[in-house]
Formats: structure tokens, sequence, C-alpha cells
């Protein structure tokens, strides 16, 4: 029996119960939050019999295997580190922590654990974006060349998802004082992940961010200053000498939540698109290039990030989505801000 804690308990969290509580041989045994009444609610909800406040409080009374920390960013390096000094595997949110110092040592703490670590890029859940990786390892369209990727959102000039001016979920999206990293680090984080596991390391960023002016007085609603980026638009060259354009917004009318990478190599082409399905991708390669032909490939089920979780915790083989895989994304979120600060091409270290 694989005994598992959830430390964090907003919105998120709710998804990360419901799978663990739906497998095979996993027991949720413990939450935690700062603010103890989240936590009660949110164990009865789900069934959990043991609350804390505190999680070295919890580390050290509960027998635990493993941890799921779904805390606000800001928190995740203090709760990974401290379960990973007890030994404890851990499925971490993204993005792995709020800059590449932190993010570093967290994989240092996973490294001298010697336990499962992972990071929970949830577009990696996408059954078509796995088989389209394999099919691109494996050679199916040649030498990748030039990749377009993108992750739109509307949400600024749309009320699909509400009014961002009261909702708290958004506010803080928009303000540096209350730790975003605006559109590059909320949904960046994940069109860096999508587009590097389909095509390869990126190698080179040249970043350009940008705030747009929202019609609010005083650019602030109570305590949010509205100053995180809106915006951004990187130029990449990938390890293997590739080019690429990788772009996300919340401005883009039409496009409630859409994630697109388009790859093109010497022997054909392939596209992932979420919009279209999870279940899927599109590819043009052999004989269809001459006609410029388009393939629809349905693809097989894949297990999800936390079935992942589990099974590298019974085999001891890390996944690929690991914290030296987070350590990557947070090295591209940060050479985005400090291109964009100098106006030049940085390499990526």
């Amino acid at each position: 029996m694989i005994r598992l804690a959830i430390i964090g308990t907003g919105g998120m969290a709710n998804g990360h119960a419901d799978h663990f509580r739906k497998m095979k041989g996993v027991k949720l045994t413990a939450c935690c939050d700062i603010i103890k009444e989240k936590a009660e609610e949110f164990a009865k909800k789900w069934e959990i019999p043991s609350v804390y406040s505190n999680v070295d409080e919890m580390l050290e009374k509960e027998k635990l295997d493993a941890v799921s920390v779904v805390t606000s960013d800001s928190g995740h390096a203090q709760a990974s580190i401290a379960a990973l000094n007890r030994g404890l595997h851990v499925l971490c949110e993204k993005p792995l922590a709020t800059g590449l110092a932190e993010a570093k040592k967290m994989l240092m703490a996973a490294k001298k654990a010697g336990t499962i670590n992972m990071v929970n890029f949830s577009y990696r859940n996408s059954c078509g974006l796995q088989a389209a990786a394999k099919f691109v390892r494996e050679g199916g369209i040649g030498r990748v060349i030039h990749v377009e990727a993108s992750y739109l959102q509307s949400w600024l000039v749309s009320k699909g998802w509400g009014d961002w001016r009261s909702a708290k979920w958004a506010l803080w999206r928009l303000s540096t004082r209350h730790g975003s990293l605006g559109t590059l680090g909320d949904i960046g984080c994940h069109i860096y992940d999508m587009t590097a596991f389909l095509c390869g390391d990126i190698a080179k960023i040249d970043c350009k961010l940008k705030t747009f002016d929202k019609g609010v007085k005083g650019n602030r609603i109570g305590e949010y200053v509205l100053d995180a980026n809106d915006s951004f638009v990187s130029a990449v060259e990938f390890a293997n000498g590739a080019l690429g354009t990788i772009h996300s917004t919340r401005w883009a009318c039409g496009q409630s939540n859409s994630l697109r990478v388009r790859a093109y190599g010497d022997k054909g082409g392939i596209e992932v698109d979420l919009d279209k399905g999870w279940d899927e991708y599109r590819v043009c390669f052999g004989k269809g290039i001459d006609k410029n032909e388009w393939k629809t490939v349905k693809c097989p089920e894949t297990p999800n990030n936390f079935e992942r979780f589990i099974r590298a915790i019974r085999s001891g083989k890390q996944d690929p989505s690991d914290f030296s895989n987070g350590v990557k994304v947070q090295a591209y979120l940060h050479y985005s801000v400090k291109s964009d600060a100098v106006g030049r091409s940085l390499a990526v270290k």
C-alpha cells in the first residue's frame, strides 16, 4: 500500500485527490494546508483521515510513502524539500519553483534522496502528445528543422471563464507582488515543456514580454497591481539547430484554452493540436509529402501523470517528467526573462 498525503488543498488539489483515490493500492492518509479550515473541508470531501496545518508536523507524525505538492508556486520548494529529506517520493505541481536557483536546490534534494520525483505538467496526459513525441524521437519526420508553438487564452477579453476583474484566481495571475510570473510563468511553462518534449531541448531563447493596458484606473484592483506580463513571443534555437517560435497570450479572442505545436523535418511534418483532440495527432510523411496530404492518427490511451507517478514508485524508475526536466523548463523561463531584459538572444545554460 502506498500511503500518500496532499500538501495544499486549493482547487487543483481536488484533481489530485480524485485521481489517486481511484487507484488500487494507494491510500490518501493525510492532507495539509496553512488554512486548517480549508484542509478540514478537503479531508471531509475526500474522506482523508488526518488533517494538518503544518507540513513538518505532518511529515513527523504520519507514516507516509509519498506526497503530492499542490501549494501555491512559492510553497513548492519548502514542502518538496522537506518531504525529500525524509526519503519520500514527491509529485510537485508546475512550475517546479519560483526561480531557477530554487529549482536547482529542489533537484539536488531529489538526487540526494534517491526517491521518485515528478512535475505535473498536465498536458503530458495527452496520449496524442505522448505518441507524437515517440514518433518524432524514432525519426518519423526526420531531422527537425522548423517549429511553431502557441498557447492561447482569451480571458482578458472574454467572460467565458467569468469576469477577471472580480476573480481572485485571475487577479493574482496579473500581479507580480502575488508571486506571478504572468503568462510566461503560468502557461508559458506548459508550452515550453510541450514543445521540448515533442521536438527536443531548447538551446537559445530570444524573448519579448509585454504587459498591456487593461483600462483599469491606476493599473490596480484593490491589493492587486496589474503588472505581470500578458503576452510573450520567443524565437528559439533547438539543440539540434532547428529554429522555432513559441508564443502565448491571454488576449486571443475565440481561444479559450488552446495549445498547438507543429514541427517540420526533412522527412515530414507533425501537429499536435489539443483543441482537435487529446487522443490524436496529424502527420504528413512518406507518399503524402508530394501531395501535401495530412493523416490524422488516433492514439491508444496512455497512463496519466498520477498513474505514471505511482508506477514509477513501484518500479523504482524515474519518469521523464522528473525534477531535472522541471529545472530545464525553469531555465527556459529564467532565460526568457533575462533575454527580454537585455534585448537579445541568450544561451540556455
